[in-house]
């Protein structure tokens, strides 16, 4: 599903409401847009997963990469979004069916996700601006994705043309996966793995 299949009212409720949870809290979103398809596209095309694994989304935003993912071949029942706020968690239950939908915490997955998940990440996708966000904290979110997904680590979207996080110091190798010019502002798909 994506933003053209939806039906022609849902783009517009789409950007407003994305534009409103940025303006009550900028700091959970990177960006006062959704992504575009070009970042869509590439952030899917760095998924791993295998057949039995689920991809997880931490951050979804609007849907439009759980969107991407999808027409990329993730099934909607092995795509899990993670979403803290609750009005863009059931914004994103109506316009993803089949899609496993937590309303919680990417800093308390072991909690956030259901005991079956654990150990069953192929791909995890951080969509939250860690950049802005102290060491420790980076720390705090390294740590709940190991608790869900073991040595698997996680992709990161970011606009930073260098990595963005300090990845030696976060005990991570750094790797970048894709850069488009094609979003505003230009972005880069980063993989973290410990």
């Amino acid at each position: 599903m994506s933003e053209m299949t939806l039906d022609r009212q849902e783009p517009v409720a789409n950007k407003s409401l994305f534009f409103r949870r940025w303006l009550r809290n900028p700091l959970q979103m990177g960006s006062i847009i959704p992504s575009s398809p070009s970042l869509c596209r590439k952030i899917a095309a760095a998924v791993e997963r295998g057949p039995d694994e689920y991809v997880l989304e931490l951050g979804a935003g609007t849907g439009v990469i759980s969107a991407a993912l999808l027409a990329a071949g993730v099934p909607a029942h092995k795509l899990i979004v993670v979403e803290i706020v609750p009005e863009m968690a059931d914004f994103l239950r109506r316009i993803l069916p089949g899609v496993n939908v937590i309303c919680g915490d990417a800093f308390d997955l072991k909690n956030t996700l259901p005991a079956h998940m654990h150990g069953q990440i192929g791909t995890a996708i951080c969509g939250i601006p860690l950049v802005l966000l102290p060491l420790e904290r980076q720390e705090a979110f390294r740590d709940a994705v190991e608790s869900v997904a073991p040595g698997k680590g996680f992709l990161l979207y970011t606009y930073c043309a260098t990595s963005p996080l300090p990845y030696r110091k976060l005990g991570l190798t750094a790797r970048r996966m894709a850069f488009t010019l094609a979003n505003f502002p230009p972005a880069s798909v980063w993989r973290y793995r410990p």
